[in-house]
């Protein structure tokens, strides 16, 4: 191998590199993405049951109230 097929097998290893570097900064952030989806998710699913429980409570106080 030559110095000129040495340079261009350098350079194609960094475009490579580089590439696969780009795609897996992508996937990154969008795992990132969905995971904050998802806890948002779970964060508004607790807060209606909390909400639900709450309203539950004060049915049942206001049935023993009138009990």
């Amino acid at each position: 191998m030559d110095d000129q097929q040495l340079d261009d097998l350098k350079q194609f290893i960094e475009a490579t590199v580089s590439q696969t570097e780009a795609r897996l900064e992508q996937r990154i952030d969008d795992l990132s993405k969905d995971m904050h989806s998802g806890f948002s998710g779970v964060g508004e699913a607790i807060e209606q049951i909390h909400t639900e429980a709450a309203t539950h409570e004060r049915r049942l106080t206001n049935l023993e109230k009138t009990a």
